[in-house]
């Protein structure tokens, strides 16, 4: 299901025949993705691309996971996806954007509607997001989403090289907090 964010603005389920855009996305990203994401360190070809996206598909289809790619005017700028867990009502998300985009409020705007949409689902009451502790832009985008440091996790994820410590946000739904 395709989310409308805004106007030239939409979350489109991750699906096999966007590899191409996808690829040359990530291709074009890749230095600064690989600042944040263990995953920029692998080997990227548009075969690995295409069979991601139909594994990010198959996870739709079991209700797993919410993966979509971020679009622009028709030009795919990063992707958001939603980890959904059915026995505690949780999703964990996760999201980048391009470089052509980053500080326009592509990544806010996006995320914003990611979490509505799993919210909406009804099945879901907690989102949460794990950042590296150095990356301000994100953790700055979490809270001004609504979203609390419930804490650090120390050396929590693995780099080449390194681990480093990753904080951990959450947003419960309104209706659900106890007080």
């Amino acid at each position: 299901m395709r989310v409308e964010v805004r106007p030239g603005l939409s979350l489109e389920p991750m699906h096999p025949d966007l590899a191409p855009g996808y690829f040359a996305l990530i291709e074009r990203n890749l230095d600064r993705l690989a600042l944040w994401e263990p995953w920029a360190h692998d080997l990227h070809t548009l075969v690995t691309t295409r069979t991601f996206l139909a594994w990010q598909a198959q996870l739709r289809v079991s209700r797993t996971a919410l993966p979509f790619v971020i679009v622009r005017d028709g030009e795919q700028v990063g992707s958001c996806t939603a980890r959904l867990d059915a026995t505690d009502g949780t999703a964990e998300i996760g999201y980048w954007v391009g470089d052509t985009v980053e500080g326009a409020g592509v990544a806010s705007a996006s995320i914003a509607a990611l979490v509505e949409h799993v919210f909406a689902r009804g099945d879901t009451d907690r989102v949460q997001a794990r950042t590296a502790v150095a990356n301000a832009r994100s953790r700055a985008l979490l809270g001004r989403l609504g979203f609390e440091l419930e804490g650090v996790q120390r050396s929590a994820q693995r780099m080449p090289g390194r681990r480093v410590d990753m904080a951990l946000y959450a947003r419960v739904k309104a209706e659900t907090l106890v007080e």
